[in-house]
């Protein structure tokens, strides 16, 4: 595929032809010239812009005045030889139908006819049309390898993997394990976070959890079918309570009335038995002749008074002591009676309460069975996730040896074409610094991924940053266009060459045209005239590389638009 012409509905824009190998759209320099397109821009990138759109690209960045919005943009490209020129048109706005040849198709129908230029299979979903579009026509050079900032290392070697011959079906395995990756970091973030709490406990410890959990839910339902719900329970536990205390306090009585029992008991037997008065006397007169003495008849008369008087008081407290041994004897009796039936009675109440439960413990427990069911499924739910992440993990190291092996085996078969590669940066590297070493590594990564790393001995200087830029560019589009896996097309801003020294675009510039000579493709490359004329100093000559117009912003209508705007 060629570029024939670029144009605009808008008559002011300056219509571009183009031909065959190494195409230099200038511009004129001034102190009015900014790097990018402005309202005193030349145009330049605005170029680059133009052609990514038209070739299905999302917008036009930085081209947003209100003043293109009527405008229509349009090419002629010419695919092979003897075939007709095709003609595509994209209005500004709306920006969701491009016309080919006079049939109007949506962009996503428009970017499925494309994939014919790339050779890409239906089956293919990586790279797209549209990233291999952004390394064809390049608008960003802020990393050799990526088309864009944040393109995802898999993408970028998925997509330069294409270009070097690789199947690309093989080389998306590595956006599968990237995408397993991604999801595991970010798990292991919130578990550590602690987003996912229970998840910061292993698969064995889930699982032991779970099964305590599990027999505690089975020995509360077990006791709930045991148990009957007793609507009067806290009346039979209250009496039960009564009659506890009831026998504690006959306990209490017994035993004091027991200690009195004992002491009544010893006061009766350490009582003097009783002796008739008239023995009394006889006592004591024995004792007073034994020692020779003679009681007179009074005093053995007044005697005998105190005698019947002492015997009577002894009848009258072995009296009295009976009778409240009697009363104590009668009150245990009494005691035993009652406790008793008490005791009996409370046997009964215990045996009710030990069979039964009351309404309110029945209603916790069976508030209790919910939570461990509430508790079981969520520790069940967590086991699982655990497991899922333990067989994604086993899934993943598979994946990753798969992966890498499918691309070790590519990298094998494609032996011949990648020495070709590598000899090819190795050699036009080394025209563009004949003191430096130069050298692409190709590998496998661990995780199936597809690595090229483009390496110039030195600092990592911008100049050599645009340097790799451009070797990378010229060996994917020599290996793709001998395969006829990319357009006979290549485009490069002038932003690639901002940051190199004028013997390095020179260089760059020669290589370009003679590779472009020798495959038989376009080079299209955007540059201000101050960079032209200091590489022609450096050995560059422009023949009939440069299109006409040249742009220019010196004055109003200079510039490729054929006036200014905001």
């Amino acid at each position: 595929m060629f570029l024939r012409s670029l144009g605009s509905s808008d008559e002011r824009f300056k219509r571009l032809k183009f031909h065959e190998g190494l195409n230099i759209l200038l511009a004129d320099k001034t102190l009015e010239s900014t790097s990018g397109d402005s309202r005193n821009g030349s145009g330049k990138s605005s170029f680059v812009r133009i052609l990514r759109f038209l070739f299905g690209g999302n917008g036009l960045e930085g081209l947003k005045s209100e003043d293109l919005t009527q405008h229509t943009f349009w090419m002629e490209i010419k695919s092979a030889e003897g075939t007709p020129p095709v003609h595509v048109e994209r209005a500004v706005s709306p920006r969701t139908k491009v016309n080919v040849d006079k049939e109007e198709l949506d962009v996503a129908e428009w970017k499925d006819r494309l994939r014919e230029i790339f050779k890409l299979s239906d089956e293919t979903v990586k790279p797209t049309v549209g990233q291999l579009f952004a390394q064809v026509v390049r608008t960003y050079f802020g990393n050799p390898l990526k088309v864009y900032q944040a393109e995802p290392d898999w993408e970028t070697g998925t997509r330069i993997g294409f270009f070097l011959g690789f199947s690309p079906e093989i080389l998306s395995k590595s956006g599968e394990i990237a995408k397993l990756e991604k999801h595991r970091k970010a798990l292991d973030a919130a578990i550590k976070d602690g987003a996912v709490g229970a998840l910061s406990k292993t698969e064995p410890e889930l699982r032991a959890e779970l099964a305590q959990a599990r027999e505690k839910r089975a020995g509360i339902e077990e006791n709930l079918s045991k148990f009957k719900v007793d609507e009067q329970y806290a009346d039979h536990h209250s009496e039960a309570d009564q009659l506890s205390r009831l026998i504690r306090d006959l306990n209490d009585e017994a035993l004091s009335l027991e200690q009195r029992k004992h002491d009544l008991e010893e006061a009766m037997a350490s009582e003097r038995p009783e002796i008739a008065p008239e023995e009394m006397v006889k006592q004591l007169e024995k004792t007073y002749l034994e020692i020779g003495l003679l009681l007179p008849e009074s005093t053995t008369r007044r005697f005998e008074e105190v005698a019947e008087f002492h015997a009577s008081v002894i009848r009258n407290r072995r009296l009295f002591l009976q009778s409240e041994l009697d009363d104590v004897i009668r009150r245990l009796n009494e005691i035993n009676r009652h406790r008793s039936q008490a005791d009996e009675k409370r046997s009964e109440v215990m045996i009710l309460l030990q069979n039964s439960m009351a309404l309110e413990t029945f209603r916790d427990a069976e508030r209790d069975l919910k939570e461990m069911d509430s508790l079981i499924a969520d520790l069940n739910s967590r086991l699982k996730m655990a497991q899922a992440i333990g067989e994604n993990g086993i899934r993943l190291r598979s994946l990753k040896s798969e992966a890498e092996s499918s691309v070790r085996a590519e990298i094998a078969e494609l032996e011949q074409t990648l020495d070709e590669a590598i000899v090819l940066f190795k050699n036009l590297g080394e025209e563009i610094y004949n003191d430096r070493n130069v050298s692409l590594l190709v590998e496998a990564t661990r995780n199936g991924l597809l690595k090229v790393e483009p390496k110039i001995d030195g600092d990592a200087s911008a100049g050599i940053q645009g340097v790799k830029t451009f070797l990378i560019d010229m060996v994917c589009a020599v290996t793709a266009m001998k395969t006829g896996r990319a357009p006979r097309l290549w485009v490069h801003d002038s932003q690639l060459f901002d940051s190199m020294d004028d013997r390095q675009v020179a260089s760059c510039l020669n290589i370009g045209a003679r590779l472009a000579d020798e495959i038989g493709f376009q080079y299209l490359v955007t540059m201000n005239s101050d960079r032209l004329t200091a590489a022609e100093t450096e050995g560059f000559d422009r023949r009939n590389y440069v299109l006409d117009p040249v742009l220019t912003d010196a004055v109003e209508d200079g510039g490729l638009f054929g006036f200014r705007f905001i």
